[in-house]
């Protein structure tokens, strides 16, 4: 090659180099759209631009490259949980289950012994065998005990808060059953006893 050729040769290289530098050779990776005031933000080609001025002209910045969009996953509509349906609790019994042999007998009306109040009955059932009963209502809770006095099976009576046995003037608790004074050293005797429609009923055994 002459050295006129080389000339000519680097001579078109340096001038498509220069080109390449020149402001209309960049315009292809910058926004075409000239910006009008300084602040001004656009998006291209996945890029954020913001206009800046350089000297007295008005110049795009390098850009920012924006993320990816995210694809939100659509949220089902969840379904609102249907709360189990709690079991209803079992009644609790208010007496413990009466032993083997045992029999139940009906004593009196309920509306016979009034909250607070104490009353004594003698069943008419045969089975009772002339056995009494004294039934006191407590916070509309009943107690019931067995008539006869624990220490000669003299009837106790009724004489305000105690039931008194006039025999041998043994007191005992009305709410309780416990000798409060007196020959008598053991309570009286309890039984089981709830209410049915209105009636109530005591747990007897043979």
């Amino acid at each position: 090659m002459s050295s006129l050729s080389r000339r000519s040769f680097l001579s078109i290289v340096v001038t498509f180099v220069l080109q390449l530098g020149m402001p209309g050779a960049r315009a292809a990776a910058s926004p075409s759209l000239k910006p009008t005031k300084v602040g001004q933000v656009i998006i291209w080609r996945g890029k954020k631009y913001t206009a800046l001025k350089s000297g007295k002209k008005l110049v795009w910045d390098k850009g920012v490259v924006l993320p990816a969009p995210k694809s939100s996953p659509s949220s089902s509509a969840s379904a609102t949980p249907t709360p189990s349906a709690s079991p209803s609790p079992s009644p609790t019994p208010s007496q413990t289950s009466a032993p083997a042999g045992s029999f139940e007998m009906d004593i009196a009306g309920s509306n016979e012994v009034p909250n607070g109040e104490t009353r004594i009955f003698y069943p008419s059932d045969s089975r009772a065998k002339g056995k009494g009963f004294i039934l006191t209502r407590e916070k509309n809770a009943l107690i019931v005990f067995d008539v006869n006095c624990t220490h000669e099976t003299c009837p106790v009576e009724i004489e305000g808060p105690r039931l008194v046995c006039n025999c041998h003037n043994s007191n005992f608790n009305k709410l309780t059953g416990i000798p409060e004074s007196g020959p008598a050293s053991e309570p009286l005797k309890g039984y089981l006893v709830r209410e049915v429609a209105g009636r109530i009923l005591v747990t007897d055994s043979v």
